[in-house]
């Protein structure tokens, strides 16, 4: 069945494969932000993300599209964030 209201994913998603793999699980939308915003070509790697999640279901095309972008965004290493400000620390 599907919910009664559109499901949208978001945070952490950063690469093509991701939002690829949101879609394959159910998602309607993807919402990604930093994972454009701090890449080294946004417009490029925004460009691959629509392609791959417009394609999730064809592996080629998610393939192709993930193909010379660079590195992802890099996310903050949970020791550099101060205890205080850790919203959980379950199994770290």
């Amino acid at each position: 069945g599907k919910l009664p209201v559109t499901l949208f994913t978001a945070g952490g998603i950063a690469t093509p494969a991701d939002a690829a793999l949101v879609m394959q699980l159910g998602s309607e939308g993807v919402f990604v932000g930093s994972g454009i915003f701090k890449a080294g070509n946004p417009a490029q790697r925004a460009a691959a993300i629509v392609r791959a999640t417009t394609f999730f279901d064809d592996p080629d095309v998610v393939a192709k599209a993930s193909r010379g972008l660079g590195e992802a965004m890099v996310g903050i290493n949970v020791d550099e964030i101060p205890e205080p400000h850790r919203l959980e620390t379950r199994g770290w």
